[in-house]
């Protein structure tokens, strides 16, 4: 008798405490959005959505009036309480970001082409190993120090280790700074920027990504971000340059707080057209 009594106090117990909550991610037409980033500000706790829009949750120990936080580059950045979001339907609607772009007349004298970042394609520096799924949620970023108007036309990136099944999906963001770090609510993209890749595609350990298109002009200092898609299987390493003193790497897991390690970088450059 005492048994059963123990196990249903427990099981009492389980139920007031474990807070695994269900939500959904949807456009203002309804549709769901795929592979939304959603998660506790400032801290390794989220969740992607699922094709349906789906994601869990567990809000056991979180402080309730934390910010939960939802990031689809195309989307306007969406944050509410966890206290809110847990009394609300599970239902979270993004609005589409519109990123008003002026027609430029590029005269080709006022204008060059350079390169910046990193671009050390030998040594192992940073990546993602399936078999550890907390890492698979890292973010690395590289700041770009500018102050002229340019275009980014492409991103490039060094990999050293390619030991994928099938293809890996790489997602990249340009974005601003506020405070020295990339922030969400300054990117530079009206879309998710995704390139899938397989061993074929990379030559000489580089893979380059066009985004002349895409129309991403900046004038002020500003930083490209990389991450993997959860789907990875296998390992994936970036190449990177140890003794870079001047230079640092930032990097997050999920929505916890951009950090900086000093004298390294990952090998991430990008090709930019840039006044003279």
């Amino acid at each position: 008798m005492k048994k059963i009594s123990s196990l249903l106090t427990l099981l009492i117990f389980t139920l007031n405490f474990s807070q695994l909550i269900s939500g959904k991610i949807l456009k203002e037409d309804r549709n769901p959005i795929q592979s939304a980033r959603v998660g506790i500000e400032n801290t390794r706790i989220g969740d992607l959505t699922d094709q349906n829009g789906n994601f869990k949750i567990d809000f056991s120990g979180i402080d309730k009036n934390a910010k939960l936080k939802v990031y689809v580059s195309e989307f306007i950045p969406y944050e509410i309480k966890v206290n809110e979001f847990i009394k609300s339907n599970g239902e979270i609607i993004l609005k589409e970001k519109i990123i008003n772009i002026e027609p430029v007349n590029i005269n080709p004298k006022k204008y060059k082409y350079k390169n910046f970042g990193t671009s050390n394609a030998k040594t192992n520096y940073c990546g993602y190993n399936s078999e550890k799924k907390d890492r698979l949620f890292n973010e690395y970023a590289i700041k770009v120090e500018n102050k002229k108007h340019l275009k980014i036309k492409s991103i490039n990136l060094s990999i050293v280790n390619f030991d994928v099944k099938d293809s890996a999906t790489l997602i990249f963001d340009i974005q601003n700074a506020s405070n020295g770090f990339p922030d969400d609510k300054k990117s530079l993209t009206n879309e998710t920027l995704k390139l899938t890749i397989s061993k074929n595609d990379i030559i000489n350990n580089k893979v380059s990504f066009d985004v002349n298109e895409k129309n991403i002009w900046t004038n002020e200092d500003f930083f490209v971000l990389v991450r993997v898609d959860e789907s990875l299987n296998g390992k994936l390493y970036f190449g990177g340059n140890i003794f870079a003193f001047s230079k640092d790497t930032y990097y997050r897991t999920y929505f916890g707080e951009w950090k900086k390690f000093s004298t390294g970088e990952p090998s991430i450059n990008v090709d930019v057209q840039i006044e003279k």
